[in-house]
């Protein structure tokens, strides 16, 4: 099956649920979390609209959030609610869709959706973009919601210069592959089953040599590589290069390795813990494996958010508890967790975070480690900003972006960040 196909066909697959009547977000207890408080997610769509027009409804902002787990096309994420969750650093991940729009590469689409990402930020004062560890620190500073650019899929670079672009376009954190294999590196096999999956499924392999290249350019540039839905020969490659250049890695959103073959393997977890990198926890719910007995509790609910807290504690152990953190995937058009267990109202939206946190905490997890994920955050991009090449960033800052987008001039450009 070809690379579109495959994509339209999870598209399907995914909408298949369709999703409820829109209503304006429900009133929040105001649950107080301390000013010092600065905790991350790894892992959350804003612009999801963007890529998804139609088919998705609402951005955080226009008054429209989800009113129940199974609203899986509509916006998840809430300013206020983030704040009451002591949420203000978040790795805003743009989706390209697949190159379906006439006159827009690939490349084009990952470029568009990063301008879109401005765009909202100019639209929405509640959010503000930052594109270094020390902006970010500055702007959190001043108490603002914090939103670094990231981006899901590495398919739009041809070559090595692409990552250039990228890097000019605002992106600081790449995630390599997506759903299928892209010209980078295999991605992980039945990532929608068994049955579907095998229809997406491609080579069995790793990086490709412009993989190789990539990766290096990406840690050239202090651009924090993102192995999130990447097979377990590619993330093992990209660690024997990042290992010895001093690049800790990141792995955005996941859930236990007994869950499916997307997740993160428990050795992998531990070598990109032990080499200084995060992992983030995805809050979906798994349709093919539930968590295993020897990880379950007496009441456990299987469905429920008691799955998640599973997954971060099952990280927490083997990889160490200051390595995980929230990777929530919000707006994205997965399972999430019904209502029952440790989260009454289940896993709807942003608003819910702090009934997910308390449950952590009872669960063992210290306040310490969940209150500062943030700062580890920003440790880690400051560790990844150490690595790049001044050379190389000051020629990739000085690129002028090209706009590959049926509906502009094709003489258009931008400059770069």
């Amino acid at each position: 099956m070809t690379i579109r196909g495959t994509w339209l066909c999870s598209l399907m697959l995914l909408g298949s649920l369709g999703c409820a009547g829109l209503r304006p977000p429900p009133e929040e207890p105001a649950l107080a979390v301390a000013p010092e408080v600065l905790r991350a997610d790894l892992h959350v769509h804003v612009t999801m609209r963007a890529a998804l027009g139609p088919l998705f409804q609402g951005e955080p902002g226009d008054g429209v959030l989800a009113g129940s787990h199974a609203e899986r096309f509509v916006n998840q994420v809430d300013a206020a609610a983030l704040r009451r969750a002591g949420v203000r650093l978040i790795l805003a991940t743009v989706w390209p869709p697949p190159a379906t729009r006439p006159g827009r590469s690939a490349l084009g689409e990952a470029l568009h959706q990063l301008t879109e990402l401005e765009a909202f930020t100019r639209r929405n004062p509640d959010f503000v973009l930052a594109h270094g560890a020390a902006e970010a620190r500055r702007k959190l500073a001043d108490g603002q919601l914090v939103l670094i650019p990231a981006i899901e899929g590495g398919e739009g670079i041809q070559r090595v210069e692409d990552v250039d672009l990228l890097y000019a376009a605002g992106a600081r954190s790449i995630t390599l592959v997506h759903f299928v294999d892209n010209p980078l590196a295999d991605a992980a096999d039945d990532q929608f089953g068994a049955v579907v999956g095998g229809l997406a499924n491609g080579r069995d392999g790793g990086l490709t040599p412009l993989g190789v290249d990539a990766v290096r350019r990406m840690i050239q540039l202090g651009i924090l590589i993102d192995v999130a839905h990447a097979s377990d020969r590619t993330i093992e490659e990209v660690l024997a290069i990042a290992g010895p250049a001093g690049a800790p890695l990141l792995y955005s959103h996941t859930g236990a390795g007994w869950a499916a073959t997307r997740c993160l393997s428990t050795p992998l977890a531990q070598r990109i813990a032990e080499g200084g990198g995060l992992i983030g926890i995805g809050l979906f719910r798994s349709p093919f494996q539930e968590v295993p007995l020897s990880e379950r509790w007496e009441g456990f609910q299987p469905g429920t958010c008691d799955d998640d807290v599973a997954h971060w504690l099952h990280y927490a152990r083997q990889a160490g508890p200051e390595a995980v953190m929230l990777g929530s995937d919000f707006s994205s058009a997965i399972l999430r967790a019904r209502p029952g267990g440790a989260c009454a109202q289940g896993l709807r939206h942003t608003g819910d975070l702090p009934t997910l946190f308390s449950a952590l905490e009872a669960h063992g997890l210290s306040r310490d480690t969940l209150d500062n994920s943030g700062e580890r955050l920003l440790r880690l991009l400051e560790a990844v900003e150490r690595r790049a090449d001044p050379s190389v960033l000051s020629s990739a800052r000085n690129l002028p972006i090209p706009r590959d987008d049926l509906f502009l001039d094709r003489g258009e450009h931008s400059s770069g960040q």
